[in-house]
């Protein structure tokens, strides 16, 4: 049986554009965001963010937070300027209440705008 819809957590879900010099796997990223959360917030602040990458494709990707941490989360990324060695560019294009609405709204647009 599935909860309540009201006592669901509230989610954001943060699109975002890699730029680095060498490829980014889809563990580094994921675990370089958690270190950078945790570092900024501690864990009980990472806690509360409730982070999660739901998907990378090596270029863009979509990161899951909770509605009221996402000026948190969007810090932890600007943190980030280096993985594994490599340096990072990590552009935020928007926040999303739904995968489905950050995925059309953000990143299927700059897909279509190269010739």
């Amino acid at each position: 049986m599935s909860s309540l819809p009201t006592l669901r957590d509230k989610k954001r879900y943060i699109a975002f554009e890699i730029t680095s010099e060498q490829t980014i796997t889809r563990q580094e990223i994921g675990e370089e965001t958690m270190n950078s959360i945790c570092s900024l917030f501690g864990d009980t602040g990472a806690s509360e963010i409730n982070f999660g990458l739901m998907s990378y494709d090596g270029r863009y990707g979509i990161i899951r937070c909770a509605r009221d941490r996402t000026t948190e989360t969007r810090a932890a990324l600007a943190c980030m300027n280096k993985i594994h060695g490599s340096r990072v560019s990590i552009q935020v294009l928007g926040i999303s209440g739904t995968i489905k609405g950050a995925i059309e709204k953000f990143i299927q647009q700059p897909l279509n705008k190269e010739p």
